[in-house]
């Protein structure tokens, strides 16, 4: 009987290890107090309302916003892909916390995202920048999401940019 309850509680309790869902009832401690359990997870505590800026419609670029856009969606944030300028404005009369586009577009850009949809702060991405693009754009835009980018980068950047 001993070695049935040990063998009982042993597949108890590795049947909880594994991936944390936080469908429990006491979920909301989790996330209210910010518990380790709950920052692996890389889910925001406040999502937002994100417009991503797709320039161009190649098959690599199409890929990488596709991959954007679920990764974003997996943090719970709401995302928009505005294809090319006539996109951006028609996007523009939504409510936006954030604008996401490559960096020479952000340059390009600025005085339009900047004019349509005020509240929205802008985050320029780049793949392999050099030293003064980084500069230059942290200089002008506040910060930048340097590509490629581990998720739990993309996480940082995106919730230190909505604040």
């Amino acid at each position: 009987m001993k070695r049935t309850l040990v063998l009982v509680a042993a597949v108890a309790l590795l049947s909880h290890i594994g991936n944390v869902v936080l469908d429990a009832c006491g979920a909301k401690f989790l996330v209210a107090t910010r518990s380790p359990m709950f920052q692996k997870l890389k889910r925001s505590t406040h999502p937002m309302n994100i417009l991503v800026f797709q320039h161009n419609q190649d098959k690599g670029v199409i890929e990488f916003m596709s991959a954007l856009r679920g990764s974003l969606t997996g943090m719970g944030h709401r995302v928009t892909v505005a294809v090319g300028e006539a996109g951006l404005r028609d996007a523009a009369s939504g409510k936006f916390d954030l604008v996401m586009m490559h960096l020479d577009e952000a340059r390009r850009l600025k005085g339009t995202v900047t004019s349509t949809i005020p509240a929205a702060a802008i985050l320029p991405m780049k793949e392999f920048p050099t030293s003064p693009d980084r500069a230059d754009a942290r200089a002008e835009f506040g910060r930048m999401l340097v590509l490629p980018a581990k998720e739990s980068d993309v996480f940082s950047t995106i919730e230190a940019a909505g604040k």
